[in-house]
């Protein structure tokens, strides 16, 4: 199973060796494309025989007023030989500026879990977000809106049903650099739906290591507040990543 996601980092490298191939310094970008990979991995043998890899890619491209996001994300785990975790998402999310503190967006999410209540879920979301705080400091944005949800529950172990329907969405994201090699960032979002809430937060904190390369730890939260009897509504992951700024 650990070679499965070493396959995943390794997929991920792939498409992002064209990305690091610049002869510029990428320390001072000087177009409109922005992004980030993060990688890690972990393992343990003994008594028990664990691993677990977690793999990202964050594309951003600005021009103007406008603001575009490419995210994907892979993590796994697994012992004794045994998938324990399996978690995919992507999004991608299109924002405008009205002015320098409001601006609106649109926004697709999917997520594929394995051992969620909810093994896949997808999201096409738009509204209104607005810049609270924007200094060298401090970045806080908060967000509301609303959209369509398509949910596949598990009923049972061979079951699934489908509870799709309007959504409404709330969110925001706080970045808070403390120093000037080192931040905290904190994302936090919500898709409310009739039959399901399906919720994250994401806490890191970076510093800096030499040039590009930063390292990261984070502690992630997934929850669904409507899953089956003997299913867990919270799922959590902490990772230890290598981060390449680009």
């Amino acid at each position: 199973m650990k070679f499965r996601y070493l396959g995943i980092l390794a997929l991920l490298g792939s498409f992002a060796g064209p990305l690091l191939a610049h002869d510029e310094p990428v320390a001072e970008p000087t177009g409109p494309w922005s992004g980030e990979i993060s990688l890690g991995y972990l393992s343990s043998r003994g008594n028990t025989d664990s691993s677990s890899g977690t793999a990202s890619l964050r594309v951003g491209y600005d021009i103007n007023a406008w603001h575009h996001a490419l995210r994907g994300k892979a993590f796994g785990s697994s012992e004794n030989d045994q998938t324990t975790a399996e978690n995919y998402q992507a999004g991608w999310k299109s924002s405008y500026d009205f002015t320098k503190h409001n601006y609106g967006f649109g926004a697709l999410d999917w997520n594929k879990n394995r051992f969620s209540g909810y093994p896949q879920q997808s999201f096409a979301t738009a509204g209104y977000g607005r810049r609270v705080l924007d200094s060298e400091k401090f970045v806080m944005n908060i967000e509301i809106g609303a959209g369509y949800a398509k949910q596949k529950k598990q009923v049972t172990v061979d079951t699934t049903e489908n509870d799709d329907g309007a959504v409404g969405t709330l969110g925001g994201d706080f970045l808070w650099n403390f120093s000037e090699s080192a931040a905290f960032e904190q994302t936090l979002y919500a898709f409310v739906a009739s039959a399901n809430t399906y919720w994250q937060s994401v806490s890191k904190v970076r510093a800096d290591l030499i040039g590009s390369v930063a390292l990261g730890v984070s502690y992630t939260l997934q929850g669904n507040s409507d899953v089956a009897p003997g299913v867990d509504k919270v799922d959590s992951f902490t990772a230890i990543t290598l981060d390449y700024a680009f």
